[in-house]
């Protein structure tokens, strides 16, 4: 996180034993519980490559289920603009998880 920093020109301080923690502000907390809690809700597709000799396989997330997260919003009385913020870290999560090792 600190490289990310540089790349923008901000200088932060970061002890060595919190190189690994992020701290989340108070009023993006709500937004990070329920991105969580739709942890189960990912399209997925399965996609095969190759020809009949080497065949392989990946998983791709599509993104979000947006109905299966509404309900997971509802149930938790999340306010309105928690689903916007959903979708802000989707997009950021997608490329991330569509990484190929």
């Amino acid at each position: 996180m600190k490289e990310q920093f540089q790349e923008l020109g901000v200088r932060v301080a970061v002890a060595p034993d919190d190189e690994g923690t992020i701290a989340v502000m108070a009023c993006n907390w709500p937004s990070l519980e329920a991105f969580l809690a739709c942890a189960t809700q990912w399209r997925t597709v399965a996609v095969t490559m190759g020809g009949s000799a080497v065949m392989t396989s990946q998983i791709v997330f599509v993104g979000l289920d947006y109905t299966a997260c509404d309900v997971v919003l509802r149930a938790r009385s999340a306010p309105a603009h928690v689903l916007e913020d959903i979708m802000v870290m989707e997009e950021a999560a997608l490329p991330i998880l569509n990484e190929v090792a």
